[in-house]
């Protein structure tokens, strides 16, 4: 009995203190008691300066509310920043407010219910000697003090909770981040940030905010933060938004011996590229995107400031575009990606590798450029280190950039190799030339007018350039200006076509023509044409050789200089020094009513063309020499059918060594050589061949047309309708040697230029002497041979080359002629 008494009486003292407490806590929860406190404000001072080893000071009060949930409200608090720093606050916060639990704290524990501050700034300043003000060295020691006191603690008492927080919460904080060493300034803000631990197990916690104007609204969840206290692995994952775009993270954190390790993945879906490319200081107004950014960062230090210093990130942005934007242009090529990495830390250089494609051609980049640190400040330019592989060539570059890119300025070493320069016409919006096995080491520099392109060395197969180009964008069409100077020039690192072989006829050089450009001549004619009535660039292109090199013969010196506007093509006083003579022309070439019309003069003066005789068919023994004088006025629909409407004059002297039948297949050389078995037939080779043309709209007929072969002399009639592409010739021999009979049987040929063959006819022989003994066109012959004709009539074919000279002779044989009408009249 006396037992159950005394527990009676125990329970009921236990019931009757539970009682007043709850009575005393509900009269303080009424009552909600309230007081500033001195002496409170004074503790407090001195315990924050005693932790942060630095002046601080309170404007406001300190208040102190008495209820069941006590708490503590700080106004307006200021930290100061260390000696040696400006004379400033390093943190300033108008309001904190600590909220106790009252039960928990009769039980031994400090509760607190809620840590809150409102309206703070943050002021974190980087000195240029590498000191800094959000050192804590006195606060690490008393940590370090604590903790041992702790373990000491632990072993003498309890594991239970001696401190708990259930909501710490921050609103309206401002961060601002200076680095006095190279002027960098990063700015950020949190709107809201609350951590829940209420369930220890699963702490929570939303924030969100704006950093450099990019926004972020970001919900996590994470392990016991016990895990990371007691060194086991700790991990944070949760969602949100950044910059508008879905994001998943995954944190996770370990810490060894006061070093901080661990690993962040982050997952931003559909990124703008084309901000962030902004945000960055590098271009602006750009149309790009990615469907998937992954970010992993490896951290490892022991303070904030060492973490993000020796963070090493990596990026992956994956199946995206960039479809870059001009002002001077709006037909740029979209570059497609399927990945683009990118791999940097603080202090070291961003790394970038792209792999992808542009206008269907392969891309792939390897750029390394700044430090990470310097794209978050005012960044004013852009190291350049690059290694790319686009279409077929090789591009390396290195220098400055100036940012942003609109301002068009740098300066770069680049070195360009590639087989098939053609290929980057689609992506740089060009007219480049099919140059095969080409490069390129030089400079380029540029401004806002356009770029500059200096190179000591630059070859096209065995050829080497010194080059100067200069590119004006100012203008509404690019305008390059050409000047490429070289010692030697091999014309076989030119060959836009392999037309070279033992067997040269019409279809090995068509097809020849279909395998490399997939253009017969007619195409190349229409495209030619396309690009002279509206090019995508104006140039002028001047070219000067000391020697020109076909195969192993040695030409001389050339000079070229061509021209390109819209709608016109112009070939400036060429001139090429060639064994025993010289070449030279000008022609200049309209779109005028979608028709091509020109003018075109060439002067060939005793030409040695055996070395190109033997470049084309290796070997070969023919050659000789060719003369020409050819002054035209061209038109026709396309640049492959300019003698559609021909007038002018065309002369050419021909003396043949060694003629054989594989030669171009152009239908005046094919002509010729049609006839030459007929020549042969008689015992006789070509000494020489003299054609005077005269072309009236497109039709071309001889003012004078001669052969002399070793038996006979050749003169004849010629019909050319190049808009029907139809050839007449006729041939009316003339026995060197004394005969019953003086005049042999015509030589015809007619057909299309395709198609030409020999015409017989019986009557031929008969008419022909009619026709001969009363043409005029043997007079000039006989007039030059004076009736002895020699075997080699060779410099008769020189006199007879010049027009007056043959006007002449016409003139005396009409005078004679005349006058022998006269006499036999006379005598009548």
């Amino acid at each position: 009995m006396k037992t159950n008494k005394r527990l009676s009486l125990i329970l009921k003292s236990l019931a009757g203190v539970i009682a007043v407490l709850l009575f005393t806590a509900g009269l303080l929860e009424l009552a909600d008691v309230s007081f500033t406190s001195k002496k409170a404000r004074l503790v407090l001072l001195e315990q924050i300066k005693t932790i942060t080893n630095r002046d601080a000071r309170i404007d406001g009060e300190v208040k102190i509310t008495v209820s069941f949930f006590p708490s503590i409200v700080v106004e307006r608090l200021h930290i100061k920043n260390i000696d040696g720093f400006v004379d400033g606050d390093f943190i300033t916060v108008s309001e904190v407010r600590v909220e106790v639990s009252l039960m928990q704290l009769l039980t031994g524990v400090l509760y607190l219910e809620e840590l809150a501050a409102d309206h703070a700034n943050v002021g974190l300043i980087k000195k240029k000697d590498g000191s800094y003000n959000w050192s804590f060295e006195r606060l690490v020691q008393m940590d370090d003090a604590l903790i041992k006191a702790v373990r000491e603690s632990s072993k003498q008492k309890s594991k239970k909770k001696q401190f708990s927080l259930s909501v710490f919460k921050l609103t309206d904080i401002s961060v601002n981040y200076v680095d006095e060493s190279d002027g960098q300034v990063i700015e950020g803000h949190v709107e809201r940030l609350l951590v829940d631990l209420k369930d220890r197990t699963k702490p929570q916690a939303e924030i969100t905010g704006i950093v450099q104007g990019s926004a972020y609204d970001l919900i996590f969840e994470s392990d016991d933060l016990q895990q990371f206290s007691s060194g086991q692995a700790w991990e944070l994952h949760g969602t949100g938004k950044i910059a508008n775009r879905n994001t998943k993270y995954k944190v996770i954190l370990q810490l060894k011996e006061k070093v901080i390790e661990g690993n962040v993945d982050v997952n931003v879906q559909e990124i703008n590229l084309g901000i962030m490319l902004e945000k960055l200081g590098i271009v602006s107004g750009q149309d790009a995107t990615g469907k998937e950014l992954n970010i992993k960062i490896k951290l490892r230090g022991k303070d904030a400031t060492e973490l993000y210093k020796k963070a090493e990130i990596k990026l992956n942005l994956r199946k995206g575009y960039w479809k870059p934007v001009s002002a001077e242009s709006d037909k740029n090529n979209k570059l497609l990606f399927k990945d683009i990495a990118l791999t940097t830390s603080w202090d070291r250089p961003v790394e970038l590798h792209l792999d992808g494609s542009i206008a269907d051609e392969v891309i792939k980049i390897n750029f390394k450029t700044n430090h990470l640190k310097e794209f978050f400040d005012e960044v004013e330019e852009l190291d350049v280190n690059l290694e790319a592989h686009v279409a077929g060539s090789d591009i390396t570059t290195k220098g400055t950039l100036d940012l942003p890119v609109k301002t068009k300025q740098f300066r770069l070493d680049i070195s360009l190799k590639g087989e098939d320069l053609e290929k980057l016409n689609r992506i740089i919006d060009s007219e480049l030339p099919p140059f095969n096995n080409y490069s390129l080491t030089g400079k380029i520099s540029a401004n806002e007018k356009g770029f500059v392109i200096k190179a000591e060395d630059a070859t096209i197969g065995d050829t080497h350039f010194n080059t100067v180009i200069v590119v004006d964008t100012s203008s509404f069409k690019p305008f390059w200006s050409i000047n490429l100077n070289s010692r030697q020039l091999q014309m076989k690192d030119f060959e836009f076509v392999d037309v070279k072989g033992e067997n040269l006829n019409a279809e090995t050089i068509k097809a020849s023509l279909q395998k490399n450009s997939e253009q017969p001549g007619e195409e190349a004619g229409r495209n030619l044409k396309q690009i002279v009535d509206n090019p995508k660039m104006h140039f002028d292109l001047n070219l000067n050789i000391e020697n020109v090199m076909v195969g192993e013969s040695a030409f001389g010196s050339s000079i070229i200089k061509l021209k390109l506007r819209d709608k016109t093509l112009i070939l400036e006083d060429a001139e090429i020094n060639v064994p025993g003579g010289k070449i030279k022309s000008s022609a200049v070439f309209n779109i005028e009513n979608k028709e091509v019309q020109g003018a075109l003069k060439l002067d060939i003066d005793k030409f040695d063309y055996g070395a190109v005789a033997r470049y084309f068919s290796h070997g070969s023994k023919q050659g000789g020499v060719i003369s020409a004088k050819i002054d035209l006025k061209l038109g026709g629909k396309d640049f492959s059918r300019l003698f559609d409407h021909a007038t002018g004059k065309l002369d050419v002297a021909l003396w043949p060594r060694n003629t054989q039948t594989q030669v171009f297949d152009m239908w005046a050389s094919n002509l010729f050589l049609l006839l030459l078995p007929e020549i042969r037939k008689k015992e006789s080779k070509v000494n020489c061949l003299v054609a005077l043309m005269d072309l009236e709209d497109g039709i071309m007929k001889e003012d004078f047309f001669g052969m002399d072969t070793t038996k006979v002399w050749m003169l004849g009639n010629i019909n050319v309708i190049f808009a029907e592409e139809q050839v007449e010739l006729s041939l009316y021999p003339r026995s060197k040697t004394a005969r019953i009979f003086a005049v042999q049987a015509p030589i015809r040929a007619e057909g299309s230029f395709d198609k030409i063959k020999l015409i017989t006819n019986p009557v031929d022989i008969t008419a022909a002497y009619f026709s001969f003994i009363t043409s005029p066109l043997h007079v000039p012959a006989r007039r030059v041979f004076d009736d002895k004709v020699p075997e080699d009539a060779s410099e008769i074919c020189e006199k007879f080359y010049d027009r007056a000279y043959v006007k002449k002779l016409k003139e005396q044989m009409e005078a004679e002629e005349q006058k022998e009408i006269d006499e036999l009249l006379d005598s009548d």
